[in-house]
């Protein structure tokens, strides 16, 4: 018994040409591909992308700062 997805995508299948039909492919064979990459660590990924010295405590609290001053204002 089919469900309603299969359904679905027979329907699908019936309207499309063979260019289509194989650009349709091509992206289920790209996603699949997608899928069976293991996950990078992120333990080293972001080295160098930010300054050494960089406070993340510090830049997080300035932006919330920045949130609270707005919703004040905005409450006005």
């Amino acid at each position: 018994m089919q469900t309603a997805k299969q359904e679905q995508i027979d329907a699908l299948l019936e309207t499309l040409n063979r260019e289509e039909l194989l650009t349709l492919i091509e992206k289920i064979a790209q996603r699949l591909r997608q899928v069976e990459r293991k996950p990078q660590p992120l333990y080293g990924a972001w080295k160098g992308k930010f300054p050494e010295d960089a406070n993340i405590d510090d830049a997080l609290q300035e932006i919330r700062s920045q949130w609270r001053e707005e919703i004040e204002e905005s409450s006005k």
